[in-house]
């Protein structure tokens, strides 16, 4: 990971406690909005990520992204993963036009975030659409036991391993 000076200067008040982000999705379910969620690493913010948050934000009135912590990218990407920390991920990410919040998420699953947070929509991308990974399969059932529905976007993807390949062996 990437060492930063001064991590504490990248702040928002888009990114929200967890305890937080579960009494503002409750308040704002209750008033009649929806809420969309994104879940994962967003490790090497890049175009991909940017299409996928403005497809997601027309889906649902509040789009909320949670950032999985520097932890689990590290446990499930590998060696010099993430390459930014969670603080300046979920920075980032909050000063999109189309994110309205941001959480980190201290959990190594989405299904976690989902159960807490109870949003209307689970929001991912179409390369999710036929996958039958464990991972997901546990998600798609977390977000309609939750009383939410799962939405895929249809953008192009990009993947961050393959841009980071890219930049090893190109550049």
């Amino acid at each position: 990971m990437l060492k930063i000076d001064s991590i504490d200067s990248y702040h928002s008040d888009r990114i929200l406690s967890f305890n937080r982000a579960i009494d503002l999705v409750s308040k704002l379910k209750s008033q009649g909005k929806t809420i969309g969620l994104c879940h994962g690493g967003f490790d090497l913010l890049h175009p991909g990520h940017v299409k996928h948050f403005e497809s997601a934000k027309k889906l649902c009135d509040i789009l909320l992204v949670s950032v999985t912590s520097d932890k689990f990218v590290k446990s499930r990407k590998g060696s010099g993963r993430p390459i930014y920390p969670d603080k300046l991920r979920a920075y980032m990410i909050a000063n999109i036009q189309h994110v309205n919040y941001v959480i980190i998420s201290n959990f190594e699953r989405g299904t976690e975030v989902i159960n807490l947070l109870k949003p209307s929509f689970y929001i991912k991308g179409p390369d999710y659409i036929k996958k039958t990974s464990p991972g997901i399969i546990a998600e798609r059932k977390v977000i309609e036991r939750v009383g939410g529905i799962i939405k895929y976007t249809q953008d192009p993807t990009f993947s961050t391993t393959e841009i980071i390949k890219y930049i090893k062996n190109e550049l």
